[in-house]
């Protein structure tokens, strides 16, 4: 068969594919990362790359484009978000760092022709602590530490473990890292584990959506053998040790220095982060291969921290209700609060939890990735030039974008104001539909000029093309269902839940809102829409990437470690799948007005 060479840059990969394959699929074998949420089908837009030749360049969609000679192709670099502090550590102050790593400072003798010993059994002598080995890591240190500080070394221990050797006194400098994957976007924090201050969080998109925005289509990829499972694992452990680099370079903090890391996720991201074969998750009765907390070396994924750093991945509830759920309860403290206390975990699979008088349950629905801009015609996540907030006045309409920026996209936030504006000024009526250019005659005309039409059906322009911008940023027909199918699925699973547990709206003390959505949500057109059961606005609180915290929290405590394993068995699962009510509730919530 003919073989072409592609050569992708900025990273000058190069990789030889047969003829007729898709430069995606390409990307995907060079290990390139390429946005692609909608799965290769060629709806989302989100794959464009620039196919560089002498007669001038072309922008293609790289899923639709086929390899038909040797070309050189320019991705455009996923952007990674980067702020200082987060603070996101909700039950921080309820916490004293204990994370289990530890580091101890001594002295051990020089060698003489009287002690010929061997430099590992002065060194363990000089440690004094019964039982301890020296990785082989350790071992290699050792002796050039030994020599480096006139015997003066730091023994970073894990247990009974010593991980490294240091040279001299480096008892300041203990870190860790946290980790929350989602299916859109991958969370990363760096955690100083002797204050458990937070230094700094990163995130970027999870470039596992090159293979789909669900987890169902990742599952499906896996499951094409063991090739799949590997480039799905490869690919998440490269956002990670991007972001690991990008934490480096903000805080000056070496990756040797990170000397243990605490991971959540959804069920199928955990599995696709251990390359465990997540396949038996997608058809009923959704059965997990692992379920415990689970504890490997950062050596064997290929993390980029010390080798020998324990990563913990903490345990999930159910095949579709993950370690990120345990993160929210540890991070709200659901599991101590008495009382009836709602979390909505807003993302691609939204996770709910219920607390009612000491008890737990929990359901996830397929809300897909609309929330988090993704399969959204000009969707992005919450990035520079993402709308994030919309008002439509009597003057017209006011956005407000990430960065202050021209936009370039919508993100989840935006969209839920939008779609809600659009529906309280009439453009958009309440069972989804959009007016056409044709029908808007009674609109104000700062709204009617907005009415467009595309190959997506009806739109309504949110920016027009500049010089800087090719084309105008459009919200769709097809956006719109995107996102009414999503709202229903997640106040459907909310209202189970309060069924399931016997409990009213009104008896709710206080709806949380976690997740990246969450954090930036207008509450007023999340009421309006329906998202939430109609409680009072008060009574509704942001309390961010709650599963990111409690990743922190399990980071710094082993106290917390073994709480979330508690927490995993305690919580009472609701399978929506098996409710005879779900589909009548799901159609009842796809109204866009306030529900009952």
């Amino acid at each position: 068969m003919e073989q072409h060479k592609i050569t992708f840059l900025p990273d000058n990969i190069q990789i030889k594919v047969p003829a007729g394959i898709s430069i995606m699929a390409a990307a995907a074998e060079a290990g390139v990362e390429v946005e692609g949420p909608c799965g290769g089908k060629g709806t989302c837009g989100k794959c464009r790359v620039k196919i560089l030749r002498s007669e001038g360049d072309e922008w293609v969609r790289a899923c639709q484009t086929p390899v038909s000679g040797d070309l050189v192709v320019e991705i455009l670099q996923a952007e990674v978000s980067l702020y200082r502090k987060s603070a996101i550590s909700l039950s921080r102050a309820t916490v004293e760092p204990d994370p289990g790593v530890i580091k101890v400072c001594l002295h051990v003798e020089a060698p003489s022709l009287e002690l010929q010993a061997a430099d590992a059994e002065r060194f363990l002598t000089a440690l004094g602590r019964d039982n301890a080995t020296l990785s082989l890591e350790a071992m290699r240190s050792l002796p050039g530490a030994l020599r480096q500080a006139g015997g003066e070394v730091t023994a970073v221990l894990s247990g009974t473990e010593v991980l490294v050797v240091e040279a001299g006194n480096t008892l300041e400098r203990l870190y860790g890292l946290a980790v929350d994957i989602g299916t859109t976007t991958v969370v990363a924090a760096l955690v100083d584990l002797t204050s458990g201050e937070t230094l700094a969080t990163a995130s970027a998109s999870n470039t596992q959506n090159i293979f789909g925005a669900d987890v169902i289509a990742r599952i499906e990829h896996a499951a094409k053998g063991p090739k799949g499972l590997e480039q799905l694992q490869r690919r998440v452990l490269q956002v990670i040790n991007k972001l690991v680099a990008h934490l480096r370079a903000e805080t000056g903090v070496d990756i040797l220095e990170i000397y243990q890391a605490a991971v959540v996720g959804n069920t199928t991201m955990s599995h696709l982060f251990l390359a465990v074969d997540p396949a038996n998750l997608a058809p009923s009765p959704f059965v997990p291969g692992f379920s415990r907390l689970t504890e490997v070396k950062a050596k064997e994924l290929g993390l980029a921290i010390v080798p020998q750093a324990p990563v913990y991945v903490l345990p999930t509830i159910a095949g579709y209700v993950g370690a990120d759920t345990v993160g929210v309860i540890l991070a709200t403290e659901l599991d101590h609060k008495q009382g009836v206390y709602l979390a909505v975990d807003i993302g691609t699979n939204g996770e709910i939890v219920l607390a009612a008088h000491g008890q737990l349950w929990s359901c996830s629905t397929a809300a897909g990735p609309a929330f988090e801009g993704a399969q959204i015609e000009f969707g992005m996540r919450a990035a520079n030039g993402a709308i994030e907030k919309v008002k439509i006045t009597e003057e017209g309409l006011q956005l407000q974008v990430i960065g202050n920026t021209e936009p370039k996209g919508i993100c989840g936030s935006g969209l839920l104001d939008l779609v809600a504006e659009l529906v309280r000024t009439g453009v958009v009526d309440p069972s989804g539909r959009m007016l056409s250019a044709d029908e808007g005659d009674k609109l104000p005309d700062t709204l009617r000029r907005r009415l467009s039409r595309n190959d997506s059906g009806n739109g309504f322009i949110l920016a027009e093309a500049s010089g800087n911008r090719q084309e105008a940023v459009v919200i769709t027909q097809k956006d719109v269902r995107e996102l009414q199918l999503a709202k229903a699925a997640m106040r459907a699973g909310i209202d189970i839940l309060l069924t399931t547990a016997g409990i009213k709206v009104q008896d709710i003390e206080q709806v949380m809102l976690a997740g990246a959505f969450g954090n930036y949500i207008d509450k007023h057109s999340a009421l309006a829409m329906g998202l939430l059961p109609s409680v009072p606005e008060e009574k509704i609180q942001s309390v961010g990437n709650a599963a990111g915290a409690g990743a922190q929290l399990a980071l710094i405590s082993q106290g917390v470690r073994q709480r979330s394993v508690a927490i995993a068995r305690q919580v009472v699962h609701v399978e929506l799948s098996s409710r005879s009510d779900f589909q009548d509730k799901f159609i009842d919530a796809l109204s866009l007005g306030e529900l009952a």
